[in-house]
């Protein structure tokens, strides 16, 4: 026999009036009501979830955009400015073999000849647009970085060599003699002459230079007094020894300034002008000897 269908009796009392209704529920009816409102429950559920979701995901790629526009003007701005500087380099590179050149330290054959377009092979801002269109940092672009720093460190080094030659040429310039230890009027040139005294024919090893009786004698470059001593033909003579094979003699002095022994600078005053020794009127006799092989002094004033 069918089992007889349970139900469920259902009563409405309204607050306002006495009346109420009733309704019969079956047993069947609530358990698939029951299940009906389970699965709009997570069907709901399932909806704001998604939602939810959706909703981050969206954010973080709205993030992730402006993190990419970001990197792309990042690696715009980079990729400028590494084609500025590979054309700097490019241009100290050039003034570097110029610095080589004058100082000595490279032939002038070595100079790249500066035609049409210049020196500079290629220009930077080529450079930055065809590394501009990728918007990611490109394995040319981290090469050509890496070869900047290659080539600055480089650079450093020479500069570095050539700083320190110039400064071993400063000191070599300061020790070489290169200004007129007196003014006067030059009366008998370094050479083949007559001496004004003997009348002989005779090679005279220095410059004679005519000036006023006690005029100032300068040094004309840094040095070590080797002697101020009186000697028969020179009179009162000073020899200063200034390194790197120069030496000067300053003979006929009236008096000495300086002592034997003592450091002085280009431009001290030694000595005073005179008229000792083997001379006829007062003027300073003055030599510049090279290894010990006198020079026309001449070719060492520059003043």
């Amino acid at each position: 026999m069918r089992k007889k269908e349970k139900f469920y009796s259902v009563i409405v009392v309204s607050g306002a009036t006495t009346s109420s209704r009733e309704f019969a529920v079956s047993r069947r009816f609530l358990y698939r009501a029951s299940i009906a409102a389970l699965f709009l429950l997570l069907v709901s559920g399932a909806a704001i979830f998604d939602y939810l979701t959706t909703a981050s995901e969206h954010h973080t790629l709205n993030k992730l955009k402006a993190e990419v526009i970001e990197k792309d003007h990042l690696i715009s701005s980079l990729s400028k400015r590494v084609a500025m500087l590979d054309t700097s380099i490019r241009r100290m590179e050039i003034y570097t073999d110029r610095i080589l050149v004058a100082s000595g330290l490279k032939s002038p054959l070595a100079l790249k000849e500066v035609g049409s377009g210049g020196p500079v092979e290629f220009r930077g801002e080529d450079i930055a647009q065809n590394t501009v269109q990728s918007p990611e940092i490109s394995p040319d672009l981290m090469n050509q970085t890496a070869r900047l720093g290659t080539k600055s460190r480089e650079l450093e080094k020479t500069l570095k060599y050539v700083h320190s030659v110039i400064d071993k040429q400063k000191i070599r310039f300061s020790h070489t003699p290169s200004i007129w230890p007196t003014r006067g009027y030059l009366t008998d040139p370094f050479g083949s002459r007559r001496h004004p005294i003997t009348g002989k024919r005779d090679f005279h090893h220095g410059l004679d230079i005519a000036t006023q009786l006690g005029n100032k004698v300068i040094a004309p470059a840094n040095g070590l007094v080797l002697c101020a001593e009186k000697r028969a033909y020179y009179g009162n003579l000073i020899i200063i020894d200034h390194g790197y094979g120069f030496t000067t003699r300053y003979g006929h002095l009236a008096s000495f300034k300086v002592r034997e022994g003592q450091r002085i600078k280009r431009g001290d005053v030694i000595g005073y002008v005179g008229s000792t020794g083997m001379s006829s009127a007062p003027h300073l006799h003055y030599e510049v000897r090279v290894f010990g092989k006198p020079r026309n002094p001449l070719n060492y004033m520059i003043d």
